[in-house]
């Protein structure tokens, strides 16, 4: 057995998050972010550095496009907290439940039909 990889921080475990990701494997990665880095006690300035770390593709992007566009002393963990769940969870957290919704059966009828 390898002893190293037992030593390994747990932010190794974690996955990179992508924007084309479903809204429950995306508020799970957020959670479990935040959770990591609070038992591993880094400063607000540790995880945003850690956390745009492990952004990828179009989040990844979009981080770089939205600091861009603010001024420095606001780009915080709280920040990123609330602005990643605004953009990848609110919003299509809502609309993933919608189409569940409308996707619901009553016997053979859907809910549009069953209206």
């Amino acid at each position: 057995m390898n002893l190293n990889l037992l030593n390994k921080p747990p932010v190794d475990k974690i996955c990179k998050a992508a924007s084309d990701d479903d809204v429950e494997k995306v508020e799970f990665w957020l959670q479990n972010i935040i959770r990591v880095f609070d038992e591993m006690s880094l400063t607000p300035k540790e995880s945003i550095k850690c956390v745009v770390s492990l952004l990828r593709d179009a989040a990844y992007q979009w981080w770089k496009t939205l600091i861009s566009v603010i001024p420095k002393e606001r780009v915080a963990w709280d920040f990123f907290q609330n602005e990643f769940w605004k953009k990848y969870i609110s919003h299509r957290f809502i609309d993933q439940k919608r189409k569940e919704f409308l996707d619901l059966k009553q016997g053979r009828m859907s809910v549009i039909e069953y209206e």
